[in-house]
């Protein structure tokens, strides 16, 4: 699959700042509808959805890597292949920021 080396310098922190945006906006309006009162099975509505987003929105960025990953095996110049391994050192680091900075939907009080 050939990808263009800027996108994938691009993406795993725009996914992140979206997934940022859409996590906290989906937190807050939960809270206010009380859906952190709605238990589905052992956890909340909320909980649930919130954590449906966070394996998302890892998903996401873990695909773009194992692409870019992918992508240095096809032919292409050097510049390309440097731009292309920058890029799934990006996707990785922002893999790494989305656990830690959205992981706490899984323990800490929603509300």
């Amino acid at each position: 699959m050939k990808v263009s080396p800027f996108l994938l310098l691009l993406t795993g922190f725009v996914i992140w700042s979206g997934a940022f945006l859409a996590l906290y906006g989906a937190q807050a309006t939960g809270c206010h509808l009380g859906w952190h009162q709605v238990e589905i099975g052992p956890i909340s509505a909320l909980r649930l959805l919130l954590a449906v987003m966070l394996v998302a929105t890892v998903s996401l960025i873990a695909g773009l890597h194992v692409i870019a990953a992918r992508s240095l095996g096809e032919p292409q110049s050097e510049n390309a292949r440097l731009l292309i391994k920058i890029g799934g050192m990006l996707q990785a680091a922002a893999l790494v920021a989305t656990v830690i900075t959205y992981g706490g939907v899984m323990w800490l009080t929603l509300c």
